[in-house]
């Protein structure tokens, strides 16, 4: 008969998937030409001026060696010319940033990750690599998916409205607000809609008090309306911000994060290990 101190080597295998072969990243070497001949002031022809110097562009599915073509107005009376005025290829500026080398889909796909699937930047980076082969840090993550929270704000500002029409028609408003462990002591806050599934707003707080919340959640839900329920985990500055300033709102613990941090409890070394495998 074997003794044993712990169950843990004998029902891991039953949890713990095989680890993930990591998918082959497609190589491509692009150079992005410009379709238009004529200088949209003056309508002469545009002549070659220069081909930038290859730069690194990852996306979901590709990682690209890019170079682009520019071309110029040599009209002398042309403001195009008199300013040096340089054209290329307009979607460029539609799937890459400024000195950023990954793609639109890759920052979008962070942000969603993040702010709907409720992950953390650590397991950002590693869905990241299983599922698409993309390698990237923990630093980077926490880069892009502020550029991802701006796009979302302007979004959301964008169709301010038409979300608040949509909300107005449902029977109550049942309103999700998660805290996100960030960098340097931030924490992000996220604010949806559970029905809609739609996010009103998100912030990086600096102070997780329950003033400090309370005017993040005030400000939202002045936007679109004050919910009817509230769903939110432990807290204690989002658990103190509802009791303080919306006591008349039900407030739901969510039972995702109780069953968490539950099972963190309980089986605190079982968690770890499967967690670490």
């Amino acid at each position: 008969m074997e003794k044993a101190l712990s169950l843990i080597d004998f029902i891991k295998d039953e949890f713990v998937p095989e680890p993930k072969e990591i998918p082959e990243r497609i190589q491509k070497e692009i150079t992005l030409d410009l379709e238009e001949i004529f200088c949209p002031f003056c309508g002469h022809p545009l002549e070659y001026y220069y081909i930038s110097k290859a730069r690194p562009l990852i996306t979901i599915k590709y990682d690209i060696s890019l170079k682009v073509i520019h071309k110029r107005c040599v009209n002398e009376e042309c403001v195009a010319a008199a300013s040096n005025r340089r054209f290329y290829n307009p979607s460029l500026d539609l799937y890459m940033l400024p000195k950023k080398m990954y793609a639109m889909d890759v920052i979008l796909l962070i942000g969603y990750l993040i702010q709907q699937e409720n992950k953390t930047e650590e397991e950002v980076v590693k869905y990241l690599l299983e599922e698409h082969g993309i390698t990237i840090s923990q630093p980077s993550v926490n880069n892009y998916k502020r550029i991802a929270l701006a796009l979302g704000e302007a979004l959301i500002m964008g169709n301010e409205e038409k979300i608040k029409g949509g909300l107005d028609e449902l029977p109550f408003r049942v309103y999700s607000i998660d805290g996100l462990s960030s960098n340097r002591s931030r924490t992000l806050f996220i604010i949806r809609d559970l029905i809609s599934g739609t996010v009103l707003g998100s912030a990086l707080l600096d102070k997780h008090d329950s003033d400090t919340i309370h005017d993040f959640m005030e400000a939202v839900f002045k936007k679109f309306g004050t919910p009817d329920y509230m769903v939110g985990d432990g807290e204690r500055g989002l658990i103190g911000a509802a009791r303080k300033y919306y006591s008349d709102i039900p407030y739901q613990y969510c039972h995702r994060h109780f069953l968490d941090n539950l099972g963190k409890d309980l089986m605190k070394d079982l968690y770890k290990a499967l967690k670490k495998n």
